[in-house]
């Protein structure tokens, strides 16, 4: 048993002093050990789980916060990128009786999980037992000292009556892990009950994530390679339009975000972005969440082997862009075979990768004093568009760097804290504009009006840095398609799964199965592979990817919901700047898409 003092976790207080709001906390501690069968026998595993060096404190990382909780809360983050089939589906990661679905690597909701009840009470599973650890003292009293939901706490009655049904089991039930050993991290998980629109109790897997875990999650949402066509950008607007422009995309995003969250508040049931579609306009609005997802997936998985084959052939001219894409093929296919929670960890070169490269190129800016490619000495650069044509093509570049909204509200659901949400955003977008806005600038500044569609393959055929960058650069953009891509294709292929059937095939471990799952891996990887081919523009993918879907996902259907989730509450100024928002958004989303064709 894991055990933690109150005081050791500063994401326990708040909730004190919160308002319930129609929602009850049940703590649920987690035993490592066997469990005992009636005879005393093992029925579980043999013994606990063995701590990684990752549960240890390690310097600030350490409780909630220990570098094993960031590692399971950074792979629930990236189980939530999901593309739902059924449009009917009211709830993602509910039955249609209102039973829970959950992961049990990570002990997060999943719309392809197991029942949470059945979990609760199938043998061999996860079992509910008396335990010991009664939160709550002979006379009946709450112990203030033991819990960090004190004012919360629903009596463990509400999970035998709702689960398992026996009314006789007079202290708290322990959850034991039986052959889910290695499944979480945390002392303890906490269920919630939580009370629908329509009177309804439903039980399901309150938050795990701190608030640092969710900006981290965040940040690592809002940072992809879309920064590195921002310099682009700036120049295609110029400086009297492309920073206001940026910084106003910024503004209003961050202001979704915080209507999303708002939205999500009017229904604790409600989890991802696919729930918010179908609350607001039924079944039609779930299918084009789920049509523009995989839009989104398929338009980064692309974007992706495009950054793959352009930064290798600058390492590399003596071959083609298109033979580096083929390569990239055999290169990331074998990533989308592996399992999640290793494919998690790999994903974290990622961010390290992109933000690894923004401190190379503000470093190669310093080093160099002679232009092009020196801070020192700046290239000329403009302060106006060119061409109305440039400016309308700038709009796609500059906002497809703040499409995280379709993860939002499944990262603010995973918090501990929910009602810490806003405040996790603010600090989330203040480090994503600083760096966005600083790799537009210095980009621009280093190259000008010759800089290239990604503002590495700039640095790359600019002579005059020491040799190892020119390595280290080439070795920083093949990590990343390396790191990301099969997290975009891993959702696009169970599309796949679903659409031959492959759910409904009994035995997961059936040999066909893994066959016919990895032939659907393959499958999406090669249409990335063969879309960057026909269209290896990077900068007219991503400008296409900004104002075709970043506008729709991230302004226009945030507004929608708000209006129509919230109409009850909603002042009249807001209303306006919604409609607004909406009519200027469509207007820059067409005038954008146009720019990337013609």
């Amino acid at each position: 048993m894991v055990s933690m003092s109150p005081s050791s976790d500063p994401e326990r207080h708040p909730l004190k002093n919160g308002s319930p709001a129609k929602v009850h906390y049940i703590s649920i501690p987690v035993h490592r050990g066997p469990v005992e069968g009636p005879a005393g026998e093992g029925a579980g595993s043999t013994g606990a789980r063995r701590q990684s060096i990752l549960d240890h404190p390690i310097g600030s990382f350490r409780g909630v916060n220990s570098l094993g909780r960031f590692a399971t809360s950074f792979q629930r983050a990236n189980s939530f990128r999901a593309i739902e089939l059924n449009r009917d589906k009211e709830r993602s990661y509910l039955t249609d009786d209102q039973d829970a679905l959950y992961d049990p690597n990570t002990l997060g909701p999943s719309a392809n999980g197991r029942k949470l009840s059945v979990a609760l009470n199938a043998p061999g599973s996860i079992t509910v037992r008396p335990s010991a650890l009664d939160l709550y003292g002979s006379s009946g009293s709450a112990r203030h000292d033991s819990h960090p939901f004190d004012d919360d706490i629903e009596d463990s009655s509400a999970v035998r009556s709702v689960f398992s049904g026996d009314q006789n089991i007079p202290l708290r039930p322990q959850i034991s892990f039986q052959d889910f050993n290695s499944a979480t991290r945390a002392d303890s998980i906490i269920l919630k009950q939580v009370e629908t629109k329509d009177g309804k109790t439903v039980t399901v897997l309150a938050g795990q994530s701190t608030a640092p875990q969710t900006i981290f999650n965040s940040v690592n949402v809002l940072i992809g390679i879309g920064l590195f066509a921002l310099p682009l950008g700036l120049k295609y607007s110029g400086w009297a339009l492309g920073v206001p422009l940026l910084l106003t995309f910024a503004a209003g995003t961050f202001g979704s975000a915080e209507l999303l969250s708002r939205c999500l508040d009017t229904d604790q049931t409600m989890i991802s972005y696919g729930d918010l579609g179908y609350a607001a306009f039924g079944s039609k609005g779930r299918a084009l969440i789920s049509f523009l997802f995989s839009l989104d997936l398929m338009g980064s998985g692309v974007a992706l082997v495009i950054l793959f084959g352009d930064s290798l052939n600058a390492l590399f001219p003596q071959r083609s862009t298109t033979f580096f894409k083929i390569l990239g093929f055999f290169v990331l296919t074998p990533q989308s075979l592996i399992p999640l929670n290793v494919l998690s960890n790999i994903s974290l070169m990622g961010i390290i990768s992109t933000i690894s490269t923004v401190f190379c190129v503000l470093f190669c800016g310093l080093y160099k004093t002679s232009s092009p490619g020196s801070l020192i000495q700046p290239e000329p650069t403009q302060m106006w568009p060119s061409s109305c044509h440039e400016f309308f093509l700038s709009i796609g570049l500059l906002s497809a760097c703040w499409g995280g909204h379709a993860i939002f509200p499944n990262l603010k659901s995973d918090m501990r804290h929910p009602d810490k949400f806003k405040d996790c955003l603010k600090t989330t977008y203040l480090v994503t504009a600083l760096t966005d806005l600083g790799i537009a600038i210095i980009g621009f500044l280093m190259f000008g009006m010759s800089v290239a569609d990604e503002v590495t393959k700039s640095l790359m055929l600019t002579e005059g840095y020491p040799a190892i960058i020119y390595i280290l650069m080439s070795v920083l953009m093949a990590v990343i398609p390396i790191a990301k891509t099969p997290l975009n294709a891993r959702p696009i292929a169970s599309v796949l799964d679903s659409l031959i059937g492959i759910d409904s095939i009994p035995g997961k471990e059936n040999f066909w199965v893994r066959f016919l799952q990895a032939g659907n891996k393959i499958i999406v990887n090669a249409a990335f592979v063969l879309i960057a081919i026909k269209f290896p523009a990077f900068d007219k993918f991503i400008a296409f990817l900004g104002a075709g879907l970043c506008f729709m996902i991230c302004l226009i259907l945030p507004c929608l919901f708000y209006m129509r989730l919230c109409s009850a509450t909603i002042k009249s100024w807001e209303k306006v700047l919604c409609i607004a928002t909406i009519i200027l958004s469509a207007m820059m989303s067409v005038l954008g898409i146009g720019a990337t064709f013609f």
